[in-house]
Formats: C-alpha cells, structure tokens, sequence
C-alpha cells in the first residue's frame, strides 16, 4: 500500500460491496447456508485481500527495512484466519541471506502457528516473544513453539516478555491471583516438562547458543509503574544463561527490550482489557516504528503513545448486534445476545467508531493504520470502514491472516502472502547448526547403539520395550530389520535413566 489513501469506496468498487446501512445478519441455521450458496447478507469472502498483489515467503528483505506479517488476525477461531498474532522483520543483518535478521514475534495466539509454517518461519526466528496479555487467543501457540522449536532449528533459549501480576484478589479465597508473565512461564515450563524431557534424546541445543531449547527467559513488564514490578522481574530456567537479549524495566521505565548495538528499542504502556495487566507495545528502528496494540478499550494511553508511528496496529470488534447475530443469536438490541456481546465490548474491546475517533485525536496520524482482531469479510469490512471514515480520513486498512507490510521510509507496501497448504516444517536457518548442538540430554555412546551419541530408547521401561514387535517380522527390508532394540538399550550394561 503506497501513501496515498486507500479510500473505502475503492475497496468496496473492488470488492462490490454495495455503500448503504448497515444489514441486520441471520444466523447460518435460518439462512440455510449452503457451500454453493452463502445466506443473504453473508459475503463469506474478502475481496480486498484477492486485490492485493502476492508476496512470495522467502523474498530477501530489503536493508533498513521492516516486514510485518500477520499470522493470526481474529477474536475467534476460522478457518481463514487463526488467533492473533503479528512477526515483525527487521532488516539489520550483516549475513547476505538475512538469516540474522532481528525477528520479534507479538502474541502468539492459537492456530497462527500454522501460518508461521506456511510462511516458511524457521523456529530461530520465534525466540523472542513480546505476550499483550494471557488470553488464549493471544499466546496458545507458545506451547507449539516452545515444544517443537527445539526439534528444528530453535535450540536457542525462548525469551518471553509479558506484564506483571494483574493484582485483583479472589473473591473466594482473598487471596491475590498469581497470575502474572513469571507465575505463567515457571507453570508453562513445568506443564510442558513430559514433552521436553521425551524429545531430549537428540541435541536440543547450538554449541554456541547460551542456553538449550527448552530453556526459557522471562521479563516481567510492571503494567502500573513501566517498573520491574513488586517481585523479582525476572525468571529462567537456567541461571547461567546469558541475558544480553533483555532490558532491565526496573532501570528503564517502560522499556522492554533493548538493543544498543543494533539501536532497537521495543517499549511498552498500559492496555484497558478484561482484568489488570494487559499492555502495548512499541517497536523504534532505523527511524521506522510500529505499535501494536494487542486487545484494548479506547484509552488515553493510546493517544498519548501513538503519535508519528508509521504503522498502527490496533483491535477493532463487530457491533454488539452484528456479533450476536452471527453467532445465531437475535440482533435484536433488548436481547440477551445482544446484551452479552455489550458486556463483553464493554469490558475488553474497541468499537470501529473509537478506533477512528482516537486515530483523530493524534498529534500526527500514522503514514498506515491497521484493523486487526477483526472478523474480516467484505460486509463487515464496509461496515468498519463506514465507521472508521466517520472521524477520520487517513489511509486505513482492515487485515486478516497472510497479509504482508513492507515498511520503508519511502513507502508502505501491502500485499498478500501466497502460500502452500501442505508444506512442511522449513529447512534450518540459524547459522550456529554449522557448529552443531551439545551432546543431548539423554546421551547413549555404548557402541551397540547405531543412533549414539542420540538415544531413542533410554527412557522406556525394558518391560516396554520388550512388547516391541521385531520390525524383521513385517518387513525384513526395512532400514531398522538388522537393528535389534531391546538389545543394544540393555545389553552389556548400556546407560538407561529409567529410575530404579
């Protein structure tokens, strides 16, 4: 998208979406939804994201420039498009193929990672992890990226930024919440502890790394003060890890990350949604900038942080009545669905009218401003936009998943990423596998073991292994026939760490 307003009526001349009020939507049952024929009212398509010109994954990111993608762009699940989340691209690596490139991965939320895969994301490229708050919809996927990462090429610690301890007390107990970014990743890391340990027996961490894999680096960001909070602000799983990749917020008010040698700062500020805790945050680069807002009411800290970015990226929600609709309840404005869709707006979200209200409140307006966390299709497209252009008159635009910024100082490309439903887990691109990994935690060198140093069998039970069936029974060609397990795992006294 260049700087030249995109205007509502161009979208709608591509999409042909008729201009008028807005249409009151029957549920799916009513309408008798067909896959040949969509119920009246229902686009069940995005024309403006066909529009778009395609972005190839794997395309070298221009020197000085920013790219941001965006992997997971609604409230609720779809299959067109997964729960929040935005990966930013930094162009400041000095290896020719940019696989040094600073990476940050903001939100995480279920399903995206999926599209990280379809984009062709190695796992190195998602280890440093800025959470808005701890909805599911905004950090499921951690767990697929911390499980799984290790298992690519992300055998480098996972660093994970989120605010601090929302501070309400249980209204049973009065006992205040644990419920802060340290609580989560020490409960998050002992969770995930049967995965970690049953995918140790090959290397899991870079020799030159500062930590293994499933090591984890946790910066607390204190919501009320921009501080470290009231408890010790940070948490890993291993003390001597090398903690170069992280601010001090005690220190530097509102600063989460910074880095002084590449000159990138990513700062945060309040957020108003659900409960306490949840926060913004800002990236500042090469004289580029980006907010993301992650799940917000409309708030003074937007306006008073958001001036002269060059993208803005901030949630946007359906009308109360339009929601309930959709989810098969009446629109009707005295219903109880529509009242629900209102409590819930009312606690968590930002109406399309206060997005456009607060972007004309702004100092300078954003050179781009995004509507994310939205339920993107043609209709409810022009809805926003309806409401949006009632107070403001930038360039605007509303995605949904595999929509691609190309961030310069001369331009703002948008374009839509054209990508596989069937690929596979991309090749390694972190420059330290040429070093190779550390001996896995689970080792084997016994010379009877033809995997060693790996060892594939050394935390089953031998009553366990001695149920396997002789692979030589069912096909004697196969690469395994030769190899007789329960053997080399227990003959002449191999390592096994099956507790006695």
């Amino acid at each position: 998208m260049s700087n030249n307003k995109f205007t509502r009526r161009e979208i709608l001349k591509i999409s042909g979406v008729a201009l008028g009020s807005m249409a009151v939507w029957p549920s799916m049952t009513e309408a008798g939804w067909s896959e040949t024929a969509p119920p009246p009212g229902l686009s069940q398509q995005n024309s403006y994201f066909k529009s778009l010109k395609p972005f190839r994954p794997g395309e070298p990111l221009a020197k000085g420039e920013m790219r941001i993608s965006f992997m997971g762009t609604s409230p609720v699940l779809r299959r067109a498009q997964a729960g929040a989340s935005v990966f930013v691209e930094l162009g400041n690596g000095t290896l020719a193929n940019g696989a040094d490139n600073d990476c940050f991965v903001f939100d995480c939320g279920t399903g995206s990672s999926i599209n990280y895969d379809a984009m062709g994301v190695q796992m190195s490229k998602m280890r440093k992890v800025f959470l808005t708050h701890l909805h599911g919809d905004h950090m499921n996927d951690l767990t697929q990226i911390y499980c799984f990462g290790a298992q690519q090429d992300g055998k480098s610690p996972l660093y994970i930024w989120g605010p601090s301890r929302s501070l309400v007390c249980d209204p049973v107990t009065g006992v205040q919440h644990e419920d802060g970014i340290l609580d989560f990743a020490y409960h998050f890391r002992e969770m995930n502890r049967w995965h970690t340990e049953s995918q140790s027996f090959w290397g899991t961490r870079w020799q030159d790394a500062e930590g293994d894999g499933y090591d984890i680096f946790a910066t607390e960001l204190d919501w009320r003060t921009g501080g470290g909070g009231a408890y010790p602000n940070t948490w890993t799983t291993n003390d001597s890890m090398n903690t170069n990749n992280k601010a001090n917020p005690s220190s530097d008010p509102w600063i989460a990350y910074y880095d002084s040698v590449r000159d990138v700062k990513i700062s945060f500020f309040p957020a108003v949604h659900d409960r306490n805790g949840s926060i913004s945050y800002k990236l500042e680069w090469n004289g580029l900038s980006m907010i993301y807002g992650g799940d917000t009411k409309p708030s003074q800290f937007m306006i008073d942080n958001a001036s002269d970015v060059d993208v803005l990226i901030r949630e946007i929600v359906v009308p109360p009545e339009v929601w309930s609709a959709r989810q098969g309840g009446s629109a009707d404005p005295s219903s109880a669905g529509v009242m629900v869709a209102e409590t819930i707006e009312e606690n968590s979200h930002t109406p399309e009218k206060a997005f456009g209200y607060i972007l004309s409140q702004l100092k300078k307006p954003p050179r781009l401003a995004v509507g994310t966390h939205f339920q993107s299709e043609d209709d409810t497209i022009s809805v926003a936009l309806d409401n949006i252009y009632s107070w403001y008159s930038g360039p605007v635009t509303i995605v949904t998943d595999l929509v691609v910024l190309n961030v310069s100082k001369s331009q703002i490309r948008e374009r839509r990423a054209v990508v596989s439903d069937f690929t596979w887990n991309p090749p390694v691109a972190d420059p330290r596998a040429e070093g190779g990994t550390v001996l896995p935690k689970y080792y084997d060198i016994n010379p009877l073991n033809p995997y060693k140093p790996y060892a594939p069998l050394s935390q089953f039970d031998k009553a366990l292994l001695d149920s396997v069936i002789d692979p030589c029974k069912y096909d004697p060609s196969a690469w395994n026939c030769a190899v007789k397990h329960p053997e080399y795992a227990y003959n002449e006294n191999p390592l096994s760490y099956v507790c006695k």
